[in-house]
């Protein structure tokens, strides 16, 4: 037994209710109404109803594996606590007081909770597969698991809202400002997010518009204050960015980030932040008011088409500054663009729709999510194997959401899914 099974058996009451709950004191207790969870500090549960004897207690409730918790997690001391109106534990072994030396009823659930519960809520928490209920999941019926799904996508989504909306307290609620650092931070894919974020944050998008019809000088300042201009040159190009940016830095008193905190290791070529930062500046040289762009947009095609660049010239022979290549285009891929959609303007797009009331953008956020496809990766494919497919996009960010913040943390008893296979 776990203090969050007995709140699930409480709050769901999956205890056996053909025997009357009996408190400490030797009233019978009906419960009207168990409660809502409370997830931040404090009881429990908040505004619970329960009929004590011949007496109606509308208030708080706190659940303890065992009476003596209470002591243990020095509930005696906290006000917050004074004012309950039932504790609910599993055993009660000892009688307990608040701060204020007042005393409340106690029901004690060992005898009416059926077995079953623990058993199955032990298996799910000893299981070592993909996730936990996989023996069991396809027995759950398809809407519940659309359900969660949709919550899960929601829930990614408002994660995002967080982020953007602490950028938007740094930049004085400057969306293009905000969508610049967003956007940089995608095309830094999971491995150089932090280091392009840092490199966008770096630049001020003005410093930008000062510049933005000279490419060399675009580069000069994005290479430069990522690091990559303070080396030994050979060839023309990046002798030639290397004086502009000496130029550029004392002019805007520029202070670059570290170079060490660019990773090329285990990257195929194409994803080089070098190659990442090249298409970046092309975006920068080619867009103009972007994130309106982005908001105007009446389907996805037009956002795909915004993303659809090729670098310069010395970026089709390199992969870095120092060494040649074999030359290639190095537009940005379909599927690149894809998860520069998924990562940086669905989220911006939700996010400014949620924030400014324009419940449209966020409509228009989810239903774009949905006509991109599946993403595909190793928990994807694992997801399909269980007989879990993808349509679009928005499955596979539900998916990947659930994964991560649920699954891989055992949290059956909060996922709908994991509910439908306690109660099977």
């Amino acid at each position: 037994m776990s203090e969050n099974l007995l709140q699930f058996i409480w709050q769901f009451r999956l205890y056996d209710s053909s025997k009357p709950l009996i408190t400490n004191e030797g009233f019978e207790a009906i419960v009207i109404h168990p409660g809502a969870l409370n997830k931040h500090a404090g009881p429990d549960f908040l505004e619970a109803k329960i009929k004590i004897g011949n007496t109606l207690w509308v208030g708080n409730v706190e659940i303890h594996l065992k009476s003596s918790d209470w002591k243990k997690h020095q509930h005696e001391q906290n006000e917050n606590y004074s004012n309950l109106i039932l504790h609910v534990v599993y055993e009660h072994d000892a009688e307990v007081e608040t701060h204020n030396n007042s005393q409340f009823p106690t029901i004690e659930l060992k005898f009416h909770v059926d077995k079953k519960w623990l058993y199955k809520y032990e298996s799910l928490m000893n299981e070592q597969q993909f996730i936990p209920c996989e023996k069991y999941i396809e027995e759950v019926r398809e809407i519940t698991i659309h359900q969660q799904l949709d919550r899960m996508l929601t829930e990614r989504l408002e994660e995002k809202t967080v982020y953007i909306q602490a950028l938007l307290a740094q930049h004085n609620n400057n969306w293009h400002e905000v969508f610049y650092i967003v956007l940089a931070r995608s095309f830094g894919l999971q491995i150089n997010q932090d280091a392009f974020e840092q490199l966008a944050k770096s630049i001020p998008l003005s410093l930008f518009a000062k510049h933005k019809n000279n490419m060399i000088q675009l580069e000069a300042i994005l290479y430069g204050q990522a690091g990559f201009l303070f080396d030994y040159f050979d060839e023309l190009y990046p002798i030639q960015l290397q004086k502009e940016y000496q130029y550029l830095q004392k002019l805007h008193n520029l202070k670059p980030i570290e170079k060490h905190h660019w990773k090329f290791l285990r990257l195929r070529p194409a994803n080089f932040p070098t190659i990442r930062i090249a298409q970046f500046a092309q975006l920068l040289f080619q867009s103009t008011h972007l994130f309106s762009k982005i908001t105007e947009a009446k389907s996805i095609k037009e956002i795909q088409q915004l993303f659809q660049i090729e670098v310069s010239d010395f970026w089709q022979s390199h992969y870095t500054f120092l060494e040649t290549s074999s030359e290639k285009t190095k537009s940005i891929g379909h599927s690149f663009i894809q998860l520069i959609i998924i990562n940086a303007v669905i989220p911006a797009l939700f996010v400014y729709g949620k924030l400014q009331g324009k419940e449209a953008c966020c409509i228009k956020a989810i239903e774009f999510l949905k006509q991109l496809k599946a993403e595909k990766n190793a928990i994807i494919d694992q997801w399909n194997l269980l007989g879990i497919k993808c349509e679009n996009a928005a499955d596979s960010q539900a998916l990947l959401q659930l994964k991560k913040y649920y699954c891989d943390k055992k949290r059956c008893l909060e996922c709908s899914i994991g509910f439908a296979v306690m109660k099977r």
